[in-house]
């Protein structure tokens, strides 16, 4: 038995060394986070907003409100996998399980990121994705001191205008796991969701365009004009218009996200239709790139007049004339 000691002894120090080896090391890195940029948030309830991991393109998946900006809003991962010498084949060998998943607080009108969904860059996929928050897959080795890149997607819910939070810059987080053999982390990165929501816009009419009362000239031609910046109402030629009815300008009023340019779109002109028809050029007073009122994070206003001008002669069917002028407006 005395010479087969040291054989034993020797046999169990080369376990203990064995069981000692370190596993090779991984980094995770993710640049960008997933940016929505600029949206404009539903009156009522969230707005889920969908990214494509491969493409970055944002999509609408329920609720009334809109991406502004366009720009890709995928996260790019890369994992590199670096080798301990010694005969380590970690790199080379293994697959490297992968989990991602919400994490943290959220603020602004950001609400937790759902649904993950996943897309290869240089890295090689060896298992499928399982669930969605957190999802799970494996890549397929990475090799020595290679850095391999994937894409991450997700649902990104966006609290509406009834919600009561803050506008403006939103936040939420979520983290790229490396897992060891033990399924528990061996490396991973956290990055954030963003998001600059602004309140949704509406305009509303606190005024329509009314030209009152014109007498008709009894030869050649009058022009109607209503000024859209003082309501002075003036009739060239021998027509005459009538103090009452009062002409009234058309007024318009124009909500959103506080200090914000948008843009304004009236039509050149209008048809008005009665016992015949009336073609009025349509001008607007105001700025020319208008800004809301207030600041980032407050609500805003913005309020506009409008005029025009049309022509009559001494045959044009006496009577009443009506139409419709539709102005949009729209974040810049």
């Amino acid at each position: 038995m005395a010479r087969r000691l040291p054989t034993l002894l020797a046999a169990i120090a080369a376990l203990s060394a064995a069981s000692m080896a370190r596993a090779a090391d991984y980094t995770v890195s993710i640049s960008p986070g997933m940016d929505l940029q600029t949206v404009a948030t539903a009156q009522n309830g969230d707005t889920v907003f969908r990214i494509d991991p491969s493409t970055g393109a944002v999509t609408v998946q329920s609720g009334s409100g809109r991406r502004i900006t366009a720009a890709a809003a995928n996260a790019k991962v890369t994992v590199t996998c670096k080798p301990h010498g010694g005969g380590d084949t970690d790199c080379t060998t293994r697959t490297v399980p992968i989990r991602i998943g919400a994490i943290g607080a959220v603020n602004g009108r950001a609400k937790a990121l759902s649904l993950f969904t996943i897309a290869m860059g240089t890295a090689g996929l060896a298992t499928p994705p399982t669930g969605t928050n957190p999802v799970a897959f494996e890549l397929a080795p990475l090799g020595d001191n290679s850095p391999k890149t994937f894409f991450v997607g997700a649902d990104f819910p966006v609290a509406g205008d009834d919600s009561g939070l803050p506008s403006g810059a939103g936040q939420n987080s979520f983290y790229v796991y490396v897992l060891d053999q033990a399924g528990l982390q061996a490396a991973g990165e956290t990055a954030s969701g963003a998001v600059n929501a602004f309140r949704p816009l509406s305009i509303t009419k606190t005024g329509d365009l009314n030209f009152g009362r014109i007498q008709l000239p009894p030869s050649g031609t009058s022009k109607i004009t209503l000024n859209p910046a003082t309501g002075v109402r003036t009739v060239s030629g021998s027509g005459f218009g009538y103090p009452t009815p009062e002409p009234t300008r058309g007024a318009f009023t124009a909500s959103g996200e506080g200090g914000q340019l948008f843009s304004l779109t009236i039509p050149i002109k209008v048809t008005l239709t009665g016992p015949g028809t009336l073609v009025v050029g349509l001008t607007a007073a105001g700025d020319t790139v208008p800004r809301l009122s207030g600041g980032l994070g407050a609500p805003g206003t913005y309020s506009f007049t409008l005029g025009g001008s049309f022509t009559i002669n001494s045959t044009t069917p006496t009577g009443v004339y009506t139409g419709v002028v539709t102005v949009s407006i729209d974040y810049n």
